[in-house]
């Protein structure tokens, strides 16, 4: 029999963790950390510059949709690679730019890298090549890549610092173009071994045959409305995480500090799943984790009053979207089957990244209209919508994927 090599001793898992650990810092974390900059070099708005972010996301869940059919066809290597390079090049020209409409082309094209080379498409190929062992690989590669941010905001406000932001976003685009799209490419190349249940002359289900019978399920639509209430949320929070920290007193330097430590409590929340998941079952694991996130966005709120209340946010806040993260590849499998896993792990993202694509212009609004403190009070609310959505998934009728196969269709 042809064992894989233990997930800790397996290259090609450290290559796919590194390298999402960079892309990660890259694409997504780098916003966030220049956005302050961005706004005294630029003299635009943070609504508008806020707008950018929400844009690439959003074309990142449309995208996602066609990366996990890629996926679905033993294509990872070429996507994950593809899309690393693209968002290299896209952040290289960004010091270029000199209008707002340049600015959000940029970050548009930004959204396709995100679509195909974040978690993802990289959790569909894993959960394609390992089916039911998944679980490790997808633990490791987030407890790894948990320090993206960690790495991204001290690095870029220092070389910021030192030199100016363009020597920041060049740096973090080399780092992506040179180094995380060859690993990507190195760490996603067995697909020749994966979904060896399908025989070669199997013509494969199309689109709707996939998904027509998902979008009748009840289960669907609560983990639809789970996974994007907690990206509004982190997404309301992450990208506004130095202004609002600031809002409640902090100085800028420690507000620093407190948005790098976030990705330290997401590895502790991550390390927790492994012996909790012993004990108990994935949906008590992910309720824990969502009364976290609401209790976290009441830690802030008081965290003029106590450097307590700020550190209490960083490690629930963190911790809680460590877990999720791990749990919403493994909870969608578990619910809705493993059969064509891309395209339906897409789909169900397709909420989860509108949500996060929603979220940084909307917490622009919501400042701009009735302070952070109005958005504390939304982000609470979201978290406790989403413990809602999560208990009806878990009592919807289970699915089991060999029960029912969706009739093939011609592509």
């Amino acid at each position: 029999m042809n064992r894989k090599p233990a997930v800790w001793k397996d290259p090609k898992i450290w290559a796919l963790a590194i390298g999402q650990t960079l892309s990660w810092a890259s694409l997504f974390y780098i916003f966030p950390a220049l956005l302050v900059r961005w706004e005294g070099a630029f003299d635009w708005n943070r609504e508008n510059l806020t707008f950018a972010f929400s844009g690439a996301l959003f074309v990142a869940s449309i995208a996602g949709v066609l990366a996990g059919r890629i996926i679905d066809r033993g294509k990872s290597h070429l996507l994950l690679s593809g899309s690393a390079v693209l968002g290299a090049i896209l952040l290289a020209v960004l010091p270029y730019i000199s209008t707002l409409l340049q600015f959000y082309l940029i970050w548009l094209g930004m959204g396709l890298a995100m679509a195909g080379c974040l978690y993802e498409p990289c959790f569909a190929y894993l959960t394609r090549r390992y089916q039911k062992e998944a679980k490790r690989p997808i633990v490791m590669i987030t407890l790894v890549a948990g320090f993206a941010g960690t790495i991204c905001f001290p690095i870029a406000n220092t070389i910021s610092d030192a030199i100016h932001w363009q020597a920041s976003v060049w740096l973090f685009a080399a780092s992506t173009g040179f180094i995380a799209a060859p690993l990507l490419w190195y760490g996603s190349s067995d697909n020749a071994a994966a979904e060896p249940h399908r025989p070669p002359s199997a013509v494969r289900p199309g689109f709707r045959a996939v998904m027509s019978p998902m979008l009748r399920r009840p289960r669907f639509w609560a983990l639809a409305t789970l996974f994007a209430s907690v990206s509004i949320n982190h997404g309301m929070i992450i990208g506004h995480i130095l202004p609002l920290i600031e809002s409640r007193g902090v100085s800028s330097h420690h507000a620093i500090i407190a948005a790098s430590f976030i990705g330290v409590a997401q590895i502790i929340g991550r390390l927790a799943v492994l012996p909790l998941e012993r004990r108990t079952s994935l949906v008590i694991i992910c309720a824990i984790a969502l009364v976290g996130l609401s209790a976290a966005s009441g830690s802030l709120a008081l965290a003029g009053y106590s450097i307590v209340f700020l550190g209490t946010f960083v490690l629930l806040q963190g911790a809680s979207v460590g877990i999720e993260s791990i749990t919403k590849p493994l909870i969608t499998a578990q619910m809705l089957g493993r059969d064509n896993f891309g395209t339906v792990s897409a789909f169900v993202s397709i909420f989860f990244v509108w949500g996060f694509a929603l979220a940084p212009a909307l917490g622009g609004i919501i400042w701009a209209s009735y302070g952070y403190d109005a958005l504390f009070k939304v982000t609470i609310s979201l978290g406790l919508i989403a413990l809602i959505s999560l208990l009806i998934a878990s009592r919807d009728q289970p699915h089991h994927q060999s029960d029912t196969q969706p009739e093939p269709e011609p592509e």
